[in-house]
C-alpha cells in the first residue's frame, strides 16, 4: 500500500471551506491554519446522479394521489392521515408551483418532477467515489468533476506546495503531505455502497454545511434492486489520489483552544477528519509538529488545557444534573448518558455564539440518546415482551395505519396519558415496533415510547403509569425532542444555540418523570 501512494500522485482540490455562523449567516474566520494532503482510493463509478428533493415527503405523497386521480383534499386527508386543512394547504402549493392543473391532475412538470423525484428513476451518472486507505470506508461524498491543482515541489520540506487563487493573482501554500504506511488494499466498495453515500453528499448539500452521520430516510431502508443493479464499478482498481484540506483555529477563539478540520469536498467542519488527523500524529512527528505550529504550543500542552477545561464543565454538568433530579441520579443507569449531555450544554452556554455548528447538532443527538438510554434502562426491568404481536397478524405486520393509530391510542389512554398521539407516534411502523421489543433490535426513540406505552397497558406497575398520573402530556415532551433531533439530523433547519437549548430542560423532566425524581411539567416550567 505504502508504493501507491508516491508524492508524485495527483492531488484533488475541492475547496476546503470553513462553515458558516448560524447567527450572521456569514462564514467562520480563521486566525491560523494549516494546510494538509489527505491520502484517499478514489474509483470512477456509474451511480444515482446527487441532487437535492424538490419534494419533501407530504408534497410527493399529495402529489401522487393527484396522479391517481383524488382530487378531493377531505379524502386525501384520510388517505394519508393528516388534517384535511394541511392536505388543502400542500394542494395549493403545488398549484401555485404549476405542478398541478386546474383540474386537479398533475401538469407535464408536475408529472416528470414526480418522476424525477423517484430514486428507482434517477438519472445514473459517473462520477467518483473516495475510500479511506486504512478503514476502507468511504467518504460521504460523490463528485462528477475532478479538480486538480497545480503543484510546486519544494525542496525545503520534500512536499508539493499549493498554486491556488487565480492565474493573475497566485498564491502558494504549503502542504504537509499525509503517507499511509504499509497497509493491505482494502476491498472495492460494492453497490449499496455507492448509493449510500450518494445520498449522504444530497443530504449534505441540503444542509450546506456538512454534519457526518447516517441518513435516517426510511424510504432507503433498502435500495431497490433495479438502482443497486445499474450502480457498478468502472474502474477495476482504485486510482490513489490526495485531497486537499486545512487544520485551523477560529478567529473569534474556541475557550477551549481546540482547532478544527475542514470537509475536503467543501462542506464544511469535518469532526471525522479531525479524528483522523489526531489519529496519525501519533505516528507522525512531523503532522504533529505542524499542528503545535498553528495552535502555538506543543500538544501535550494543549491537550493538558484541554483536560482541565474538560474536568471544569464536568463538574457543572454533574452539579446541574443533580439540582435538577437530586444526588439521586447517580443512581439512575443512564446516568452517564445524562451527564453527558449536560456536559454539551454547559459546553455551548460557555461557546455563546462561537459554538460551532457541529456541536449544536450533536448536542441534539445526546438529548435523543439520554432518552433512548432512558428507555433502555426502563427495558431491562419492565420488558416489552411480545407487546408487538398487538400491530401484527401472525408473522406480518398490519399495514393498516389507521388500526394501528388506534391500538397505540387506546393503549396510551388507558395508561393515563393525552390523546391524540403526536402524529409522529401515532405513525410509528409496527416492525420498528417489534425491534424496540428485543435488547439488540436497533431500535429509534419514537419505537421505544410505543412499546413502552403498550406495555404499561397491561402493566399497573410500569413507570409510564406512574409518570402519566403526574403528567398526562408526557409523550407529547417525548415526541418534542425526537423532533427537534430529527430536524436537526435531517438538515430541515439550522440549529442555534436558542433552539436547542430547551431541549436539555426538557430531557431532564422527562427523566425526572420516568424515574419519580422529577416535577410536572407545568411546575417545572414555571
Amino acid at each position: 500500500m505504502a508504493l501507491l501512494f508516491k508524492r508524485e500522485a495527483p492531488v484533488l482540490h475541492f475547496g476546503p471551506r470553513l462553515p458558516k455562523d448560524p447567527s450572521t449567516n456569514q462564514r467562520t474566520r480563521w486566525s491560523e491554519r494549516r494546510f494538509v494532503l489527505w491520502p484517499a482510493l478514489m474509483y470512477r463509478v456509474v451511480a444515482p446522479e446527487v441532487r437535492d428533493r424538490e419534494l419533501n415527503v407530504l408534497q410527493k405523497a399529495v402529489l401522487g394521489m393527484c396522479r391517481a386521480g383524488v382530487t378531493n383534499v377531505q379524502r386525501m386527508g384520510e388517505r394519508l392521515h393528516i388534517h384535511a386543512d394541511l392536505a388543502a394547504l400542500i394542494y395549493l402549493e403545488l398549484q401555485e408551483r404549476r405542478l398541478l392543473g386546474s383540474n386537479g391532475l398533475p401538469t407535464e412538470k408536475g408529472r416528470e418532477l414526480f418522476e424525477e423525484e423517484s430514486l428507482d428513476a434517477r438519472r445514473m451518472v459517473t462520477g467518483h467515489v473516495f475510500q479511506d486507505p486504512w478503514s476502507g470506508d468511504l467518504w460521504p461524498r460523490f463528485v462528477e468533476k475532478l479538480d486538480y491543482v497545480e503543484l510546486q515541489q519544494n525542496p525545503n520540506t520534500g512536499f508539493p506546495d499549493l498554486v491556488l487563487g487565480s492565474k493573475g493573482k497566485p498564491r502558494r501554500e504549503r502542504a504537509f503531505m499525509v503517507l499511509p504506511g504499509d497497509l493491505a488494499p482494502p476491498p472495492a466498495p460494492g453497490a449499496s455502497d455507492i448509493v449510500r453515500v450518494t445520498r449522504r453528499h444530497r443530504s449534505a448539500l441540503r444542509r450546506s454545511e456538512s454534519y457526518e452521520s447516517a441518513d435516517e430516510d426510511d424510504t432507503f431502508a433498502h435500495a431497490g434492486s433495479v438502482v443497486l443493479e445499474r450502480v457498478s464499478l468502472v474502474d477495476d482498481r482504485p486510482t490513489p489520489v490526495f485531497v486537499t484540506s486545512f487544520m485551523y483555529l477560529p478567529e473569534s477563539g474556541d475557550l477551549a483552544g481546540e482547532w478544527h478540520a475542514c470537509d475536503p469536498f467543501g462542506l464544511g467542519v469535518s469532526p471525522t477528519l479531525r479524528r483522523a488527523l489526531e489519529r496519525e500524529m501519533r505516528s507522525s512527528p512531523g503532522l504533529r509538529s505542524v499542528l503545535e505550529g498553528m495552535i502555538g504550543r506543543s500538544l501535550d500542552e494543549q491537550i493538558e488545557a484541554q483536560q482541565r477545561w474538560a474536568g471544569e464543565i464536568r463538574a457543572l454538568a454533574i452539579n446541574n444534573v443533580e439540582k435538577a433530579l437530586s444526588i439521586s441520579a447517580r443512581d439512575l443507569p443512564q446516568y452517564e448518558a445524562i451527564v453527558a449531555l449536560e456536559y454539551a450544554h454547559v459546553e455551548a452556554g460557555l461557546l455563546g455564539d462561537s459554538c460551532p455548528d457541529h456541536k449544536l447538532r450533536a448536542l441534539v443527538g445526546d438529548a435523543r440518546r439520554a432518552l433512548e438510554a432512558t428507555f433502555s434502562a426502563l427495558f431491562e426491568h419492565h420488558p416489552p415482551c411480545q407487546v408487538w404481536r398487538r400491530v401484527y397478524t401472525d408473522r406480518r405486520p398490519v399495514e393498516d395505519e389507521v388500526y394501528c393509530r388506534g391500538v397505540y391510542e387506546a393503549s396510551a389512554l388507558a395508561v393515563g396519558f393525552h390523546v391524540p398521539l403526536p402524529e409522529a407516534l401515532a405513525r410509528v411502523k409496527p416492525n420498528h415496533v417489534k425491534a424496540a421489543c428485543y435488547p439488540d433490535g436497533n431500535w429509534r426513540l419514537r419505537s421505544a415510547i410505543i412499546a413502552a406505552v403498550l406495555a404499561a397497558r397491561d402493566d399497573r406497575a410500569h413507570p409510564l403509569r406512574r409518570a402519566a398520573a403526574r403528567e398526562p402530556k408526557l409523550l407529547e415532551l417525548l415526541d418534542g425532542v425526537a423532533r427537534a433531533g430529527g430536524a436537526v439530523h435531517a438538515g430541515a433547519e439550522r440549529p442555534s444555540l436558542q433552539s436547542v437549548l430547551p431541549v436539555v430542560a426538557d430531557v431532564h423532566r422527562a427523566v425526572g418523570l420516568l424515574s419519580g425524581l422529577g416535577q410536572p411539567l407545568d411546575s417545572a416550567r414555571t
